[in-house]
């Protein structure tokens, strides 16, 4: 009991160690967790960034595209290039410019200016509707950068200036109106004006589409090259440049993150990156320069309570598991703790029964060997019964010819006594005759009785030699099997059974015909004490042939009434049977499948229900392997 208390108290001093080790295992899981849930929220808010940038890219090329393809079939229109009458070309170049805005939804202004600066052509778009400007009310924008530099480009090339407001007569216009020009110059060779045609295309309704993919996890915001925004999830700090605001810019707000940006490439289309926890790429307006100030920059970023979303987020999760695993850990342990108490007291009782298994066993192994003789003993036991069938059934077969056999020769003796009895009194030539001719004829019937006792005794011993020889001989089986249905043909009789043979083998073989006859006659009898009932035709049908590999292949069936499903599985177990109450002890098939396998070193197999033929019951297959001459022992 003291050893028991001892080893009670180092088991707990054991688990409260491994819990110690547990949760410090669970805690570091649970950091695991955290971090690669942190990772995972964050890469899908990075997802979720890269598509709605790339979602608000495509909006600004498409407009960006269109706005190239709208100026250039603008100007591809006859109506420009034609001379004609002063008034009545300015009228059609009017309708046509207005024509033009209208079926274009997005033209704010069309405009012709002359290499002077002075617009000779103007048509203002508002709400769907055209207004055609005097020309007193015209302007010269010989001072706009617009100008300038649209001049300074190639004809046939569009340029598109940056973003900025509209502003009329030195005032940005409200609401404000953001605004891209894009401008085509015309030379006197191709147009009927030297000059600059510009088009004002109204975006507002362009960054209100992008602004609408904007989500708390990805808020966009446009900035121009020089870092002022032109969109911003706060309308307060847009267009800081265009209101004279030079503080409102990313530079200032955020300078590590300009910095990143303004070392990107310059002269590059579209160029994609992530810093910050940010996600932005810089796309040109088709115009290179040197300072960038053509360039647009796409910025995605995540609201700053996202970050701390996920944090929370991430950190429940991680504190969850950390939670479970010690739970799950304690609980374990507490259950270890139960079962190694039990364990302990069980191994208790254990050692103190250690010696009577110890001693039990060895009455087992005593057992067992008693067993091994026993079956032993069966087989001999069995193979002598058989034998002492065989011998009641010879016994009953001669009894016909040896009876029929001492009639004759009784027979004999009385018509010889007459004869004697006649030689004094005298007799007739024709009773001599008769009495020798009768005398004949016994003696013939007795010789005819007689040698089919001998034929049976011959057979008999025959058979009872090769079962009592364990050797591999050269036989021929249609001897053996004829030999053995003699020793069973008044089984046939009593049970008004019929057999039949049919064997395919005329050649000698090689194997031992003793426990082959033993097999056969088993299965046989088996099949006369257990396959039929009350059946008129009882058959039994016996096939020996060899296969395509020389095997000798052996099969008997019957038309009985079968054998159950749920004794297939087990029938060459020992001692399964199904008339123990009529004295069968289940041994039969048993020692038919050892036999078969341990001594002649086959297979024997129980045919499937569903593969059976027609007419018949129940059938076994014995396959016997082929032996050479040169085997023989």
């Amino acid at each position: 009991m003291v050893e028991v208390t001892s080893q009670y108290k180092s088991l707990k001093k054991s688990l409260l160690l491994k819990f110690m080790v547990m949760v410090a295992v669970s805690l570091l899981i649970s950091l695991m967790v955290y971090v690669i849930q942190y990772q995972i929220q964050k890469s899908s808010v990075t997802l979720l960034q890269d598509n709605t940038l790339l979602a608000a890219h495509n909006t600004l090329s498409r407009e960006l595209g269109d706005v190239r393809k709208v100026v250039k079939l603008l100007v591809a229109d006859d109506i420009l290039k034609q001379s004609g009458e002063s008034a009545l070309l300015e009228h059609q170049i009017q309708t046509h410019f207005v024509n033009f805005g209208l079926a274009a939804e997005n033209i704010s202004q069309i405009r012709w200016l002359d290499s002077e600066g002075q617009e000779r052509y103007r048509v203002n778009f508002k709400a769907g509707q055209a207004e055609r400007v005097p020309t007193k009310q015209l302007q010269n924008k010989s001072s706009r950068y617009y100008f300038t530099e649209g001049m300074e480009h190639r004809k046939g090339e569009v340029y598109i200036t940056p973003i900025d407001l509209n502003v009329e007569r030195g005032a940005v216009v409200t609401p404000y109106e953001p605004t891209l020009r894009a401008s085509y110059r015309t030379t006197s060779d191709d147009f009927i004006l030297d000059g600059l045609v510009v088009v004002n295309f109204d975006l507002s309704k362009t960054l209100q589409q992008i602004k609408s993919l904007s989500t708390l996890q990805a808020q966009i915001q446009l900035i121009n090259g020089e870092g002022y925004w032109l969109l911003h999830p706060h309308k307060d700090k847009e267009w800081g440049f265009m209101l004279e605001q030079p503080m409102l810019t990313l530079r200032n707000e955020d300078s590590s993150l300009w910095q990143v940006i303004a070392q990107l490439p310059k002269y590059q289309d579209l160029i994609a990156s992530h810093s910050h926890a940010t996600s932005f790429l810089k796309m040109t307006l088709g115009n290179n320069s040197a300072n960038g100030t053509n360039d647009i920059i796409v910025l995605v970023k995540a609201d700053d309570s996202v970050q701390n979303e996920i944090i929370l987020r991430s950190f429940i999760i991680a504190l969850a598991c950390a939670i479970s695993l010690i739970l799950i850990s304690g609980l374990y342990l507490k259950r270890s703790y139960r079962d190694q108490r039990k364990i302990i007291k069980a191994r208790a009782h254990l050692e103190h029964e250690q010696q009577e298994l110890l001693t039990a066993n060895s009455k087992l192994q005593r057992y067992i060997k008693q067993q091994h003789q026993l079956q032993g003993e069966l087989f001999e036991a069995k193979r002598m019964s058989s034998l002492g069938l065989m011998v009641s059934g010879v016994a009953h077969e001669m009894n016909t010819p040896l009876g029929g056999a001492a009639i004759s020769l009784s027979n004999a003796q009385l018509i010889n006594q007459q004869l004697k009895d006649k030689i004094d009194e005298g007799f007739t030539k024709q009773f001599l005759e008769s009495s020798v001719e009768k005398v004949a004829d016994n003696l013939r019937l007795s010789r005819v009785n007689l040698e089919k006792a001998i034929d049976h005794v011959k057979s008999f011993k025959e058979m009872a030699h090769d079962r009592s020889n364990d050797q591999y001989i050269s036989f021929n089986i249609e001897k053996v099997i004829d030999d053995l249905l003699l020793g069973l043909k008044s089984r046939f009789k009593a049970s008004k059974v019929t057999i039949e043979t049919k064997i395919d083998v005329k050649k000698d073989i090689i194997s031992r015909p003793g426990i082959i006859s033993q097999v056969i006659e088993s299965l046989i009898v088996n099949a006369i004490s257990h396959a039929f009932d009350e059946l008129d035709n009882k058959q039994i049908q016996l096939h020996v042939h060899l296969n395509q590999q020389g095997d000798l292949c052996i099969s008997v069936s019957d038309n009985g009434c079968g054998i159950d499903d749920s004794l297939r599985s087990n029938l060459f177990d020992p001692f399964v049977t199904t008339s123990r109450n009529h004295g069968h002890t289940g041994l039969g098939l048993y020692l038919v499948h050892e036999w078969v396998t341990s001594v002649l070193n086959g297979k024997i197999q129980l045919v499937a229900s569903k593969n059976l033929p027609e007419g018949i019951a129940t059938q076994f297959k014995i396959t016997l392997p082929r032996l050479k001459k040169n085997k023989i022992s």
